[in-house]
């Protein structure tokens, strides 16, 4: 994974790409447009992930088509060995990071052999023990989804990482999520098994990508297509070009704006003192030795005189020399 000195941000196009490898690259392109580092695929074999008789939840009957069954969904998103380098090409000449979530050994294997930046292990796999002893044996970084998990189940899944460069992920397994169970407060808690902490965004919107980045997240992973209201199983939750814009410049800019929490104002700032505070003029003219009275002064912008902090200091003194009216009240003119 590339090295980038704010948060890190992963165009989660899994099976967005709905089967057709030609989406596929041309959502890689829309990424790198929308700033992410990184494009990550969901690689597997559609055996592992369902029977053939398997139901779907409510949330994917309301999503996916009700004649297709979720075996003949999973096996239409499959990509082959052929698939996964094709796609790997244009990712790099798109300068990005390739990561693929990773469900069964035999796809293990496979997404070895092609050289991913990254793999990914999904909530659903967080208790598979058996798949997260064969990744301990990688090199590669390691970001490891918690959603559904119990602390118990991720200390678990740590210990057999322990070797590995592993980046925890706060999520919640629910397409989407509400806003009543985001609890990005979460990502905090699990900063007290790993700093290296981020969160892998269900929402419907882009709000909580953003406030995760200001609580310090490592890594965003948000869903990404072309159009969030296409019919499938996770358009709904994705964000469009536009939105991972708009999260990827937020992510380089947001510590810039917290500045270093100075009270005292830079010196640019100051300058804006003479334009925009007051101060002391005349509205009358007056003559020399006549007396300084709260009728014949008025403050207004742009600061040129006697601030208001000084009233007491000029109010009845008399005037060392002849004065026109709208001209700033100076101490030169007054005799002290």
């Amino acid at each position: 994974m590339k090295k980038v000195n704010r948060c890190y941000i992963i165009a989660e196009i899994g099976i967005n790409h709905e089967g057709n490898i030609n989406i596929a690259r041309q959502l890689i392109n829309k990424a790198k447009k929308g700033g992410a580092d990184a494009v990550k695929f969901q690689f597997f074999e559609a055996s592992t992930m369902a029977f053939e008789d398997s139901k779907k939840t409510n949330d994917q009957k309301k999503t996916t088509s009700q004649k297709e069954s979720l075996y003949k969904m999973w096996k239409r998103m499959e990509l082959s060995f052929y698939d996964l380098i094709q796609l790997k090409k244009e990712a790099k000449k798109n300068k990005l990071d390739f990561i693929c979530s990773i469900f069964d050994i035999n796809s293990l294997k496979l997404a070895k052999k092609a050289g991913l930046d990254a793999y990914k292990v999904a909530s659903s796999d967080i208790t598979d023990v058996i798949l997260l002893k064969e990744l301990s044996k990688e090199k590669k970084p390691i970001i490891l989804s918690t959603g559904m998990a119990s602390l118990n189940e991720i200390k678990k899944a740590i210990k057999i990482l322990h070797n590995n460069n592993v980046y925890l992920l706060h999520c919640v397994s629910m397409y989407p999520v509400p806003e009543k169970y985001i609890n990005l407060n979460r990502m905090l808690s699990l900063k007290k098994l790993t700093k290296k902490v981020g969160f892998s965004d269900h929402t419907d919107d882009i709000f909580s990508s953003l406030q995760s980045i200001s609580l310090g997240a490592h890594i965003i992973e948000k869903h990404f297509t072309n159009d969030k209201y296409k019919k499938g199983a996770d358009h709904s939750i994705s964000a469009e070009q536009e939105d991972l814009r708009i999260i990827s410049e937020y992510s380089k800019k947001f510590k810039l704006r917290l500045g270093n929490g100075k009270i005292e104002p830079s010196t640019k700032e100051k300058v804006m003192r003479n334009f925009f505070r007051k101060s002391f003029y005349y509205n009358v003219d007056l003559k020399k030795n006549a007396e300084i009275k709260k009728n014949n002064i008025i403050l207004r912008r742009p600061f040129k005189g006697i601030p208001a902090a000084q009233y007491k200091n000029i109010l009845n003194k008399k005037l060392s020399r002849n004065v026109k009216r709208n001209q700033p009240v100076k101490f030169k003119d007054i005799i002290i």
